[in-house]
């Protein structure tokens, strides 16, 4: 029960930071403005990971899953100049993202939960025949539907680079991740049997944490297939890869 009563508090209180993030955006950026702190939690090391990944793949979309405010979708688009497809659970926070990213016509953004968005790509859309770049970021809330958005992905996608916003990066623990309650934590033990399932192969950010421009930086994971497609990644100077 105490269990149960401090996740209801650290679900509130998250709620309430996201709110308050909400408002100040509505006050202070109400359209989206580049800089340092746009995009990827202002993490200069995350950037450098998808700068190398445009520059080393021809993506032909960027998908994101959990628009939030918008901020990384406009920064994808603003730096890559490639379409991009996002979608938002939240009422609120899509309203909020079609507001701030009006002046973006490459910016698709869809009002859904994250796994009927990408069943709905699969298939009513020829992307997932396309290479894809593909960013998770829809896992804040109490229900956490990694696994099922890696699976569909994996099922229906053959040239694709995932990138998991929150995640455990092995060896690092200065890189802060997401947990649900005990036992759920997003890291690769939680998806070893869609890794095996699918032959997929991952990979870490090679900036250890205190070198990371923000206080306190999210970690995150790469995923891809454990074939030619991944072969470019183990020369990338910002990853690392992971033996699982």
């Amino acid at each position: 029960m105490k269990f149960i009563k401090n996740r209801n508090f650290r679900d509130l209180t998250k709620r309430l930071n996201h709110l308050e993030a909400a408002l100040l955006a509505f006050i202070d950026s109400p359209v989206y403005r580049s800089g340092s702190h746009a995009g990827f939690n202002g993490q200069k090391g995350r950037k450098d990971i998808f700068s190398d990944l445009i520059k080393t793949y021809r993506f032909q979309y960027l998908i994101e899953t959990g628009t939030y405010l918008g901020d990384t979708a406009g920064y994808m688009a603003e730096t890559s100049g490639l379409p991009v497809i996002s979608c938002e659970q939240d009422r609120m926070f899509h309203a909020m993202a079609k507001m701030r990213l009006k002046d973006f016509p490459s910016i698709s953004l869809h009002h859904l939960d994250s796994r009927r968005f990408l069943e709905h790509l699969r298939r009513d859309t020829g992307i997932p025949g396309h290479e894809c770049f593909i960013y998770l970021d829809a896992h804040w809330g109490k229900d956490c539907p990694l696994r099922e958005e890696v699976a569909i992905i994996s099922e229906n996608w053959e040239r694709f680079i995932v990138m998991i916003d929150d995640f455990q990066v092995p060896g690092d623990n200065g890189y802060r991740y997401d947990r649900y309650g005990l036992f759920f934590k997003l890291n690769l033990p939680l998806l070893r049997p869609i890794i095996k399932k699918f032959g997929l192969r991952a990979f870490s950010p090679s900036m250890p944490s205190g070198d990371e421009s923000k206080k306190d930086p999210r970690g995150c994971v790469i995923l891809t297939r454990n074939n030619a497609f991944a072969e470019p990644l183990y020369a990338l100077p910002s990853l690392r890869s992971h033996v699982l």
